[in-house]
């Protein structure tokens, strides 16, 4: 029966039991509802929306036009119902009905008076060589810099996930220091229990008395502060999350600073993947493509511009006709392709400048953070062994006080020296973690192996 309810009541502690906040848990927030994720990524929307305005380009249009006139000694009428689809490499069809009555005010056109159905194609015959054209190139540009656009939403998002990651372990250190600061109030609160006894057996004058209640008050303030700053730190984190502290309180537990020594990799190997997970070498890639794809429009300049159009006409009562026309230019000097080509040109070279010079920045920045994790690797050894050594002297210096060896001003002495070195450790610590976001920042990865 016990056993029953044990098991009950361990079920039901379950439903209700809180996780612990990780890392990883901030992608659960990172989402549209999310201001300052949204604001990250909000441009590549609008990018999305300009993509679909130069798909108009392709639409196929319909219209109407309808002239009437009675001048004093002329008149006609003008009707016409067309369709036209533009097509990516330049060429145009058309089909409509008209029907032109009487003398026309801008045309030689008249037909039948059951009018007439007419076809057409415009080509230009250079943009259909080259299977290129103006809208296409637009189009085209359009989906390049919505992709540019998606990378520097990328970049904002590892920019504002290292934000978010650098408040939560600022928190997790805060914690950490309001707990060595409870463990310091609370040596004091039993040196004040020994104090007492022995005060009151006349071992110790009654002055011991008031110097342990002004260390006690002491360790208070030093509490009181470590708490302050520890709810600024998780005001800061919790504006990220877009949650109040009471909701995150119930839902989760907050863990202790980690300890884990990271494992580093070669700068060999960190080039490489941050070539790869990097959005600036690829948006550096997009702005390439996007030139290029303007050069071989330009290159268009370099021959004459040659537009074929065709007409076929059918005449309800007089049959069939057809009309052609061609629109031949050319700029002699070609100024406007020469310097466009060597602009683009130099564009392009800019673009490879600015990659290797990105390449050689981020290779540095990482080579020092490897450096600077080796470091403090070797700092967090030998905090260690510190931290062995004043925790034995505040054993011998407890024990020599209550032997009436010692004063209270060394046991005060010796436990802020041990505090101190906690405090350093743990500085340490989330120092070393400061480190290993930014190198997975700039290996442009999210945590760990994670990378958007």
């Amino acid at each position: 029966m016990v056993r029953a309810i044990t098991v009950v009541a361990l079920f039901f502690a379950s439903l209700y039991a809180k996780e612990p906040f990780l890392q990883e848990h901030i992608l659960l927030y990172l989402n549209e509802k999310n201001p300052f994720y949204y604001n990250a990524i909000g441009k590549e929307a609008v990018r999305h929306a300009q993509e679909r305005f130069y798909e108009g380009a392709f639409d196929t249009q319909f219209s109407i036009k309808y002239d009437e006139k009675k001048y004093p000694v002329s008149e006609g009428t003008f009707k016409q119902i067309a369709l036209s689809k533009p097509i990516e490499n330049g060429i145009e069809f058309s089909l409509a009905y008209r029907n032109a009555q009487g003398v026309q005010e801008y045309n030689n056109i008249k037909t039948s008076t059951e009018g007439e159905i007419l076809s057409s194609i415009k080509i230009p015959l250079v943009s259909v060589i080259h299977n290129i054209s103006k809208n296409q190139v637009d189009l085209e540009r359009a989906k390049l810099t919505t992709q540019e656009t998606h990378q520097q939403s990328r970049s904002n998002l590892l920019t504002l996930y290292l934000q978010i990651s650098k408040a939560y372990y600022q928190l997790l250190f805060q914690k950490e220091v309001l707990k060595t600061e409870e463990e310091l109030l609370h040596k004091a609160k039993i040196n004040f229990d020994f104090i007492s006894k022995e005060v009151a057996v006349g071992k110790l004058p009654k002055i011991a008395l008031l110097e342990i209640q002004s260390q006690i008050i002491d360790r208070k303030q030093r509490r009181l502060n470590a708490y302050n700053a520890f709810l600024q730190a998780k005001n800061i984190f919790l504006q990220y999350l877009g949650v109040s502290s009471q909701e995150f309180d119930r839902l989760y537990d907050l863990p202790n600073l980690p300890r884990k020594m990271i494992d580093t990799i070669s700068l060999k190997e960190a080039q490489k993947i941050a070539v790869a997970n990097r959005p600036e070498f690829q948006r550096i890639g997009y702005e390439i493509e996007k030139v290029t794809l303007q050069q071989k429009y330009n290159h268009l300049s370099k021959y004459p511009k040659l537009d074929l159009k065709l007409y076929g006409v059918y005449d309800l009562k007089y049959k069939e006709g057809y009309k052609v026309s061609v629109d031949f230019k050319f700029p002699l000097e070609r100024r406007r392709y020469k310097g466009q080509d060597e602009a683009l040109r130099k564009q392009i070279l800019l673009l490879h400048s600015s990659k290797s010079k990105l390449l050689k920045e981020i290779t540095t920045k990482i080579q020092n953070l490897l450096q600077k994790i080796d470091m403090k690797k070797e700092a967090i050894k030998l905090s260690h062994e510190e931290l062995v050594l004043v925790e034995k002297l505040e054993k011998v210096e407890n024990r020599k006080y209550q032997e009436g060896m010692s004063h209270l001003m060394l046991i005060n002495q010796r436990e802020i020296k041990t505090l101190q070195t906690k405090q350093k450790l743990l500085r340490y610590y989330y120092d070393l973690k400061l480190l290993e976001m930014a190198l997975n920042y700039e290996l442009g990865r999210y945590h760990n192996q994670r990378h958007l």
